[in-house]
């Protein structure tokens, strides 16, 4: 008798502990495998959240182009590759070919910030936040680049221009225009709009 109480107890606990995982949305061992599942809907979901509108493509377009036409712009006051280029960042730039370009270079940034903000403009609520730390990226180097943009001009309004204090404005600048195309192409890719 004694032994037929050991088995039925057993066998009481053993369906209370299976109860207790089916009420608590597990499966036994079968409830490993929902664990993902659960990640996986929340992926979806975000990537839906963040699936680019036609509205926002076109933004998006209008601002990529803004950046490329900064960077062109930077790389038409000297080499080509100004910002990768060993000479002129050591030696220097032909300062009048820098002073003639400048406001070119501050139109084309204005331009770009212009752009950027037009497209948050069209961001929803829910994008702007799961864009959130790529967007903050871009505030800084936005107040970077206006930094730069006004040292270069203090660079070249000095009353000895130093040609390797403009050499390294420019490389300043040229290198956080890299690393806005940079975030724009991770966003691009968070929001599945082609390059």
């Amino acid at each position: 008798m004694k032994t037929v109480m050991k088995v039925f107890a057993t066998l009481l606990l053993s369906a209370t502990v299976q109860l207790a995982f089916a009420q608590r949305g597990g499966g036994g061992i079968h409830s490993f495998g929902h664990a993902g599942h659960d990640s996986a809907a929340a992926d979806s979901q975000k990537n839906f959240a963040l699936r680019a509108t036609d509205a926002q493509r076109e933004a998006f377009a209008h601002r990529m182009a803004a950046t490329e036409a900064a960077r062109d712009t930077g790389r038409s006051m000297g080499d080509n590759t100004y910002w990768n280029s060993w000479h002129n960042r050591h030696v220097g730039y032909d300062l009048s070919a820098v002073q003639g370009k400048k406001d070119q270079l501050q139109s084309a940034l204005t331009g770009m910030a212009t752009a950027h903000q037009e497209f948050l403009e069209v961001l929803s609520q829910d994008q702007n936040t799961e864009l959130g730390s790529n967007l903050t990226r871009l505030e800084k180097l936005q107040g970077d680049l206006n930094s730069q943009m006004s040292q270069l001009n203090e660079a070249l309004t000095a009353a000895r221009p130093d040609s390797f204090r403009v050499s390294t404005r420019l490389y300043g600048i040229g290198k956080s225009i890299d690393k806005w195309r940079s975030e724009l192409r991770k966003i691009a890719k968070e929001m599945n709009i082609p390059k």
